[in-house]
């Protein structure tokens, strides 16, 4: 009984946590940025919009992709972005730690062009956009 209470109540629980894990997320690769002595993003309400439909996409997909992100930079109104993108890890910290291992994804948090960023989460899917001037 209580498996099935558990797996009955697992969605609304993710859902309810989206907000804090983006929010993590975004804090983690600003502190990485500081610490490689570059200034931190801002967040950007436009960003999160693009991350937060981009990442919805891949749910509904059930893949993760790149899929629409020229669309995604020219609608942020930015003149370039760079994006990563993840699965299936059950912490901002777990994700951020991917991305920091993996040379391309490192690259992009590390990208001295932008300024400011958008996290989107829906379900198991993230998206990072992060554009400059």
């Amino acid at each position: 009984m209580w498996l099935a209470v558990a797996l009955a109540l697992s969605p609304a629980v993710a859902s309810a946590a989206e907000p804090a894990y983006a929010g993590r997320l975004g804090e983690l690769v600003n502190a990485y940025r500081t610490e490689q002595g570059l200034p931190p993003l801002r967040v950007d309400t436009t960003l999160n919009a693009l991350a937060q439909e981009h990442s919805a996409a891949m749910a509904k997909a059930g893949k993760m992709s790149h899929d629409e992100f020229p669309s995604r930079v020219r609608r942020s109104g930015r003149a370039m972005c760079v994006e990563n993108v993840g699965w299936n890890y059950a912490t901002a910290q777990r994700q951020f730690e991917a991305w920091r291992k993996s040379s391309g994804h490192n690259r992009n948090m590390l990208d001295r062009r932008v300024d400011r960023m958008g996290v989107g989460i829906a379900g198991d899917y993230v998206t990072l956009i992060a554009c400059g001037a």
